[in-house]
């Protein structure tokens, strides 16, 4: 397994192209409300409203408190994510749809007390001045011409850096045929997608020769980990000739642990339709295979969610742990806690922490498959097991950010090596931070073989697909019931 793995340069420059959008966005409600304060006070448009006595920072703390209610929304309602496959065209359509349901609130939160008396008064227009809907419409047009405005030109000024190839990140191409130099020719036009085209890995490689068309032929698929460590791949576009779903597989579990963008061409989408999310490459002939799981703005609020529950929980349960650490002392002999290194999302190596449910000498004869009944189990880390209690100390790790509430169960580095080669798509589990608990977990037992592994595998390949905050709530519910029906591991 690998140790840390280096961030695509892209990547990187979309990250840095979120924060210079965030930035602006701050400046653009700052300025559309100071704009408005002008309007009102001091444009003498509004003659009865005219007042240069006043000062704007009798404002600014309004201002302020807007300004977070406006970042806190566009934040949840996805307005922070990744655009580089969208047009700007589409960008700009959700931007002021999202903008106007905004100022449709405010006008609604500063008109309720003149409705309601105009409900009375049977005076239904009364609300509605001429300086309010001038106001509020003046404050919609600034603030989306303001916010388009400079997101176009954050995302203007990092695809002028692309086009002249700086923040480009390196992608190969697998399949040395005329689709793969078609996709060649539509990189190496389109620079703002953000790949630079590395060169060709094919099956045919010692027959073709050292290059194809512009670029060199570095080896054949079963070389691409190592290309792949080696040159600092970003992505790889699969153009590979043969239509076999299994061909498919067989690529992507030799990269399934790496974080790269996986591109296919559309000639093999049908191969993948209804076994891989995919997306649409905006600008290229291309699908995108395993796309971001989960929106930027959503994967922050699992985040945020672990980050609550696990401090909470740990806090108010500190007195129950310690009575369970008395317990397990008095129960066997050894530790209170069993630790262990274990593999991470795309490789990354931390320690999980448990309550010690089996003997000091569980694996004298090496790393082994639990099993019903496990002889191995003391009397108390059955009852443990059985509830889960044992997982408790665990949510250190989540605190930390090395894991999860949801997610797939972390793995030991021996039986990775060995069910890498076993189970299809094993490797998948690893673009994924590992969990306390998962789909696989409430649907499944505890692993005793590799037929339950892989059960397993397509229950966690199905939540990578189907991530959502929604889909955690629902999978922590059915945890619960778990722990209180005792239907955990034997």
């Amino acid at each position: 397994m690998k140790g840390k793995q280096r961030i695509p340069i892209n990547m990187l420059a979309r990250t840095i192209e979120k924060y210079l959008i965030f930035i602006s966005d701050a400046l653009s409600l700052n300025l559309a409300f100071t704009g408005i304060f002008w309007l009102r006070y001091r444009s003498g448009f509004f003659a009865q409203h005219f007042d240069t006595t006043r000062s704007f920072s009798h404002y600014s703390q309004i201002a302020f408190v807007l300004s977070l209610i406006w970042i806190a929304y566009f934040y949840l309602t996805g307005l922070y994510r990744d655009w580089y496959l969208e047009s700007r065209t589409a960008q700009i359509l959700v931007v002021t749809k999202r903008i106007t349901s905004g100022v449709l609130v405010i006008l609604a939160l500063t008109s309720g007390p003149d409705v309601i008396h105009a409900l009375h008064t049977h005076d239904y227009l009364a609300p509605f001045t001429r300086t309010r809907i001038a106001s509020i419409s003046a404050y919609w047009l600034i603030f989306i011409l303001l916010v388009n405005g400079f997101r176009l030109l954050v995302q203007s000024v990092m695809r002028l850096l692309m086009y002249k190839g700086i923040g480009l990140d390196r992608m190969l191409i697998l399949g040395a045929n005329e689709s793969g130099l078609i996709i060649q020719k539509e990189f190496e036009s389109s620079p703002t997608l953000g790949w630079k085209v590395w060169g060709f890995l094919d099956e045919m490689a010692a027959s073709l020769g050292q290059k194809f068309g512009d670029h060199a032929i570095l080896g054949k698929y079963s070389d691409l980990p190592d290309i792949v460590k080696r040159e600092k791949i970003g992505g790889i576009v699969i153009s590979h000739e043969s239509h076999s779903h299994n061909e498919i597989i067989r690529i992507l579990a030799l990269v399934a642990e790496y974080p790269l963008s996986v591109f296919i061409v559309p000639d093999l989408y049908d191969v993948v339709t209804g076994h891989f999310k995919t997306s649409a490459v905006h600008g290229c002939a291309l699908k995108v295979l395993f796309p971001e799981h989960m929106p930027a703005w959503e994967a922050k609020i699992k985040r945020l969610i672990d980050i609550i529950f696990s401090l909470v929980f740990l806090s108010l349960a500190s007195p129950f742990l310690l009575f369970i650490a008395l317990f397990i002392k008095l129960d066997s002999r050894g530790p209170v806690f069993y630790s262990q290194e274990r593999i991470g999302q795309y490789g990354k190596r931390f320690w999980v922490h448990k309550f010690r449910s089996m003997r000091t000498d569980a694996e004298a004869a090496g790393p082994q498959w639990a099993t019903q009944r496990d002889p191995r189990v003391t009397r108390l880390g059955l009852f443990l097991r059985n509830t889960r209690i044992d997982e408790i100390p665990q949510l250190w790790c989540v605190l930390k950010g090395d894991m999860s509430l949801v997610g797939p169960r972390p793995e030991r580095e021996h039986f990775i090596n060995q069910l890498r080669h076993e189970v299809p798509l094993y490797l998948k589990r690893l673009k994924m931070k590992p969990g306390l608990t998962g789909w696989a977990q409430v649907k499944h037992k505890y692993d005793s073989s590799i037929d339950d592994v892989k059960t397993k595998v397509t229950y966690d390949l199905w939540y990578f697909e189907n991530m959502s905050v929604a889909l955690d709530i629902q999978i922590l519910i059915r945890t619960i019931w778990v722990v209180i029906s005792g239907h955990g591991a034997h």
